[in-house]
């Protein structure tokens, strides 16, 4: 055998071994990145489950209800195409097809759902904050516009609004079921001033009646527990007792609203 069949013999070699090497790394590249892009949209799929499950039932609006089921029902369709064999998002395909068909069709005015504590109000105002968040990520990305973006922001601080004034109300009606009455009227005026706050933007003429009546009625009632109408030493500390205990909440609404809603 010859010394240019040798080398043209190992060349050939050489080159299939190149060959199987870069074959060999491209198909391990690939199944890295189809790691990671599954990893990152189970991620993406888990947070929204976790914003359509942590909602009570028709807390969201309308419309931020339809984006979010938008948003988890295209991730799940990705989830679909990377994973055909996995039975579980063809599953959840058609369950949130659903759930945004029922969403879309109830109206815009349907009746908000109701917390049933201050502490659901609280895990419920951090899921807000998490949805705010998304959608400044979806402003930046062009997935949504700067119009929508306002839209939805104006959504989000109606609700953080009412959720703070749901608040004050559950607190106040705990308060009058104790005969704690002066501790009541303080919970229902802060209800009342911030509704009166944010009156600008949003017509809250209605419940600040209705508040006004239940206060007027509650004024009343001291006044015959309080014949003098002079503040007790009971109602004074019960009063610095809700403004402490409320203190931290109205703190982190003020703060999330500057550094949230308005960057």
């Amino acid at each position: 055998m010859s010394s240019a069949l040798i080398i043209s013999l190992i060349i050939a070699v050489l080159v299939i071994l190149m060959s199987y090497a870069f074959i060999s790394q491209t198909i391990a590249t690939r199944k890295d990145q189809k790691k990671r892009l599954l990893g990152a949209l189970k991620l993406r799929s888990r947070d929204f489950k976790f914003l359509l499950s942590g909602f009570p039932p028709n807390f969201l609006s309308k419309d931020l209800s339809v984006l979010v089921h938008r948003c988890v029902i295209e991730v799940t369709e990705q989830l679909a195409k990377l994973e055909p064999n996995e039975k579980l998002h063809a599953e959840e395909l058609v369950l949130y097809k659903k759930q945004m068909e029922e969403a879309q069709r109830r109206p815009k005015d349907a009746k908000r759902a109701k917390l049933s504590n201050p502490q659901q109000s609280k895990e419920v105002k951090r899921l807000l904050q998490e949805l705010n968040k998304f959608l400044i990520h979806l402003r930046k990305r062009g997935s949504i516009t700067e119009s929508q973006h306002t839209s939805y922001e104006t959504q989000i601080k109606n609700m953080v609004v009412q959720l703070a004034v749901d608040t004050y109300i559950m607190n106040a009606k705990q308060a009058s079921a104790t005969d704690k009455t002066r501790l009541a009227i303080h919970y229902y005026t802060l209800a009342r001033k911030l509704l009166a706050k944010e009156s600008g933007s949003q017509n809250y003429k209605k419940q600040i009646l209705q508040l006004n009546e239940v206060i007027a009625k509650l004024e009343e009632k001291a006044q015959e527990e309080e014949p003098q109408s002079e503040p007790t030493e009971f109602s004074q500390a019960s009063e610095k007792a809700a403004q402490d205990q409320w203190a931290d909440f109205e703190q982190d609404d003020e703060t999330w609203k500057k550094k949230s809603l308005y960057d």
